[in-house]
């Protein structure tokens, strides 16, 4: 969850085989019951039928839901950026989704 990941980018990436994507993301939203992740949220990003999941800094709201700042830097979806402005919001079965609208 640090911007300044420099070289380590490489080692802050976890690739999944889509039949266990969703085991890898519940896995990782974990660390959000960490202290030191209060302030963040693990998010789950979807274009076309491209998956990505990334830490948002939460600037309003809550884990649940809210909007924040995204605060990795994307490896699939290129239209992202380190930075922008995301709001989310978690599903019934707690898997916290952008939310476009």
């Amino acid at each position: 969850m640090n911007k300044d990941m420099g070289d380590g980018l490489k080692d802050n990436v976890v690739w999944s085989c889509p039949e266990h994507s969703m085991e890898t993301y519940f896995k990782v939203k974990e660390f959000e019951k960490k202290p030191e992740a209060k302030d963040f949220v693990y998010v789950r990003f979807v274009e076309d039928d491209q998956f990505e999941s990334m830490w948002v800094k939460i600037l309003q709201g809550t884990q649940h839901q809210g909007y924040g700042e995204l605060n990795n830097i994307p490896v699939k979806l290129l239209d992202r950026t380190l930075g922008d402005t995301i709001s989310y919001k978690t599903d019934k079965e707690g898997v916290t989704w952008e939310n476009k609208n």
